[in-house]
Order: structure tokens, then sequence, then C-alpha cells
């Protein structure tokens, strides 16, 4: 059979597999985007999340729940979503994120001036770094709705993630000045605060009224760490990378021992952390780099025996975890290393200099 006669069968059997399911769930699609457009978030969510249930690796669920999620303002519940789509959806259909583009495109071309399609298209850019085209997207958005704290914040933190200082710390006072006690705000605000326009006083601040807020997520507890460790607080910036790495694994495998001088290949994938014994003896320096060609975010945390966490690292070097740290007993301590979020597969590299 040709190929591509191969791939439309899959296609077409796929959306039989997609509809059965649908059917079988009693939720689709289209009803969950008509809830949407009529203003009915709450009962979106539930829908696209029927949706999901049914179809854990299909993007249009996810799509449309983010899209509901956003409007109600709940923006970390979004962004884990787009994880979930990192994680179970990109394995089995890679071209999902252009699918979702396509779509807001289509959406977009017919009714400029959608608020619902301009937010979910611009967050869509925004989660794949693409600032500059979520930029043009939400100014958009501001132009039908001035006011609308979705807009101020994505703009203020894609126009700090780009570079255009000013205008972006603008943008977020007016966000927060819109929606002070929303914790999900908070999230955005500390997220642009450590990887935009660093302030690390402020990334604290913000993360801090998040996890207040109830968010105990890895992105908050990466945040809090980054910060920690620029107030020089190894303990506390090391504590939170933990969480940020238990928060995340699923699965815990355990590797060979590292060495002074070795490097050591260990495969990751979602949900995964590797754990490496690490022998020191007291007062030596235990300095550790990571590297991969698969993905370019890693976060490790190094255990004492009784599991307190002694050093950690985010972005160590570049995106990559690395520190050097004085061993404080002669002992075998534990190396917890996985990706970032954990919702990346591929091999990363250990190096112990």
């Amino acid at each position: 059979m040709h190929r591509h006669t191969i791939a439309v069968v899959a296609a077409v059997l796929a959306l039989g597999c997609a509809t059965s399911a649908q059917a079988q769930s009693g939720c689709s699609p289209q009803q969950g985007q008509i809830l949407i457009d009529s203003g009915r978030y709450k009962q979106a969510v539930k829908e696209f999340t029927c949706i999901i249930d049914a179809m854990p690796t299909a993007v249009e669920g996810y799509r449309g729940r983010i899209e509901a999620q956003l409007l109600l303002g709940l923006y970390s519940d979004a962004l884990r979503d787009y994880s979930r789509v990192t994680a179970l959806v990109l394995p089995t259909d890679p071209d999902a994120v252009a699918t979702i583009f396509a779509g807001y495109d289509a959406r977009l071309a017919a009714d400029p001036q959608n608020t619902a399609a301009l937010t979910g298209a611009s967050f869509a850019r925004w989660w794949d770094f693409q600032y500059a085209q979520a930029t043009h997207l939400l100014n958009q958005l501001l132009v039908v709705r001035p006011n609308d704290v979705y807009g101020n914040l994505f703009r203020g933190s894609s126009q700090l993630l780009r570079g255009a200082t000013n205008a972006g710390l603008a943008d977020l006072q007016t966000a927060i000045a819109l929606n002070p006690e929303n914790p999900h705000l908070h999230v955005i605000v500390a997220d642009a605060y450590t990887y935009g326009f660093p302030d690390p006083v402020e990334a604290f601040n913000h993360a801090m009224l998040a996890l207040q807020g109830k968010l105990d997520t890895p992105r908050v507890h990466a945040i809090l760490a980054t910060s920690y460790l620029a107030f020089g607080d190894v303990a506390a910036a090391a504590a939170h990378i933990k969480r940020h790495i238990d928060l995340v694994t699923t699965e815990l495998v355990p590797a060979a021992t590292l060495f002074t001088g070795d490097s050591l290949d260990v495969t990751l994938a979602p949900g995964r952390t590797v754990e490496i014994p690490v022998p020191a003896v007291a007062g030596e320096k235990v300095a550790i780099v990571t590297s991969s060609g698969d993905y370019w975010d890693s976060i490790a945390v190094l255990l004492a025996p009784n599991g307190t966490p002694v050093i950690g690292s985010d972005d160590g070097k570049s995106y990559f975890a690395a520190f050097e740290w004085p061993a404080a007993e002669t002992t075998t301590y534990r190396l917890r290393v996985t990706f970032f979020e954990s919702v990346n597969s591929g091999i990363l590299r250990v190096t112990r200099k």
C-alpha cells in the first residue's frame, strides 16, 4: 500500500476512534466550544475534561479546556494543561501544536475580534515562546477589551520575555491592579520577574502570594528556589527544588554510582526522575553539570543520606542544572535529576567533574 494511502487510512481510523470515544462519553469539542462562546466557562471546563478523559492523547480536549481556564483566570491550570500536551499528546501527535495554531488562525480569520480566540491563540504562542506573535494578538485583544486582565498580564509577560522592559512592567502593574487577589496572576508575574526581567525580590513576593493562594505547583517552587539562590540561601533553594521534583515525579529510577571524572547518560520520560549515588569525602568539592541534545532545561537536587536537600540547581549553567558544593561529611549523597517539570523525553548527560 502506498505510504500516502496508509496515512489517509490511519487518519480515518483515528477519526473514527475519536468519534466513537466522544459518542460513548456523551461530550464533544463542538458542545464545549458552544459553552465557551456563550460565556459558560465552568461548564466548558467540565465538557472538555470529559473529552480528555475519553481521549487523553488527543489535543482538542486540552486546547478547549485551556481556553476556558484562561477565560476563568486560571492561568496556572492552563499552563499545567499545556504541560500535559507536551507529555501526553506530542509523543503520539507531533503536529498537535500546528493543529492548535491552525484552528485559531481559522477562527480569527472568520472573526478577528473574537476575544475567546484571541485569548487562546495568544496563550498558545506565549507557551511556544513566540512572544512577538503573542504580543501582536494581545494588542488586538486589548483594542477590543482595554481592561482585560489576561491581556494586560500576558502582554506584560511577553514584552518582558522579549526585552521590552518599560512597557512590560507597566502592563504587569495594570494587570495586578485589576485583579490583585488572583493567585494565578501572581504565578505569571513571578515568572516574568524570574525569566524575563530578573528581579528576585519581586519574583519571590509574587511566588509567595501564589503559594499562599494554594498554588503548590512545580513552577512556583522553581521560582522560589531561583530567588533564594539570589539571596544566598542555598538550603532554602534546595528545599524548593526538591519540592518541585517531588511534585513532578511518578517514577523514581535508580542509576549507577557517579564518581569524580565520570559521566552518565540517563533516559528521561514524563514523570521520571533518576536517582544517582554520589560518594564524597568531607570537604571534597562535588561538582555536577548536566547537558542534553534532546531538551535544554534540567533540574537537580543533592540529598544527604537522611533525605535532607543540601543543594539544588535549576538554571546553573544556562538552563541546565549545575553546581559546586563542598561535601559536609564523608558519605554517599543521592542526586535526583530530571527535566524541568518532567514533561519531556530524552537523554540527559550528568557529569561529575
